[in-house]
């Protein structure tokens, strides 16, 4: 384990936390209380560990699974907002916020986002920073060809930058098996003149040993790398949309819990006593049950949005 066993069991706050606040979240919606939700359960592993192998000043661009992971274990970014913001209540986690890390927001349209995190590191760059870009999609947008001529362009040019595709094995309800020919995706990056390397994303440590090697690469001027982080999806693609998986299949979706993997992980280590990781899933279980009875107590039951500001609007858009 490359990191201090202080910065171990602050992973391990941030999973356990950013874990239940996203059942806190889905839970909500299936309720009715919220509306419209990707829930990112099974996927928080790779938010967690790549935000602990990045910089502040790195420009990262989180994906709709495991965003808000990501911008909990990067810092500025608490359990408290993360719920709230699904209320309205708070600014959510892709936004550029004053104070945050370095954050670029994706586009609704599927894969169209990635070319923009090209163009940051191509500045950056220019500008002579040692900054790496870190991007995030799925194993979907993976086949769109703005996700290709992006990583085209970022290989010839020994961009700064990592790639991560999140594969859960289906694009909404297409397997991946009858989308894609390959097998790994990983293995496409030959094609793009970088290293391709694939890893289990329930296993938190495991990814980020990983993001740090290639995340280190791109900040020696190396170049960039693909990661390809396979993991289950605990839910169906969104809230409201029928699952294709039968019970058992679900069942055993939910078999691997990466919150369970890395708390056996550093117990085994003698990091984390059972009762201090007891006491940490305490804590983020009562800021998460507060933040949700604040949210619950401040959003009227009919109400419409506060528009944005022109100037708001374009500050929470672009990197800077």
């Amino acid at each position: 384990m490359t990191l201090s066993s202080e910065r171990l069991i602050a992973m391990y706050r941030a999973l356990s936390g950013s874990h239940q606040a996203e059942e806190a979240i889905t839970d909500l919606n299936k309720q009715g209380v919220l509306r419209g939700h990707h829930s990112g359960l099974g996927h928080e592993a790779i938010g967690v560990a790549v935000g602990f192998a990045v910089r502040p000043d790195d420009c990262v661009q989180p994906s709709h699974r495991s965003g808000m992971m990501l911008a909990h274990a990067r810092g500025g970014y608490s359990l408290r907002e993360a719920v709230l913001s699904q209320f309205g209540r708070a600014p959510s986690s892709f936004g550029q916020i004053a104070g945050r890390p370095r954050t670029l927001t994706i586009v609704g349209l599927v894969g169209t986002w990635v070319p923009m995190s090209v163009g940051i590191a191509m500045a950056d760059r220019v500008r002579g920073k040692d900054t790496v870009t870190v991007t995030f999609f799925g194993d979907g947008a993976a086949n769109e060809g703005a996700v290709h001529e992006a990583m085209n362009l970022a290989g010839a040019r020994r961009l700064p930058m990592v790639f991560v595709v999140e594969n859960n094995g289906f694009a909404v309800s297409m397997p991946f098996s009858e989308a894609t020919a390959t097998k790994d995706l990983a293995a496409r990056a030959t094609g793009y003149g970088m290293p391709g390397v694939l890893v289990d994303g329930f296993d938190a440590l495991s990814v980020h040993e990983v993001a740090s090697e290639a995340v280190a690469r791109a900040r020696r001027g190396a170049g960039p790398t693909l990661i390809e982080v396979r993991v289950v999806r605990w839910e169906p693609h969104a809230h409201g949309i029928a699952d294709l998986r039968s019970d058992d299949e679900m069942a055993e979706a939910r078999r691997r819990d990466p919150v369970r993997v890395l708390r056996e992980a550093l117990a085994g280590a003698g990091v984390l006593t059972e009762d201090r990781a007891d006491e940490i899933d305490a804590e983020c279980s009562r800021e998460i049950a507060a933040a949700v009875e604040e949210g619950r107590a401040a959003t009227p039951s009919t109400s419409e949005p506060t528009p944005l500001s022109p100037t708001d609007a374009w500050a929470l858009t672009y990197a800077h």
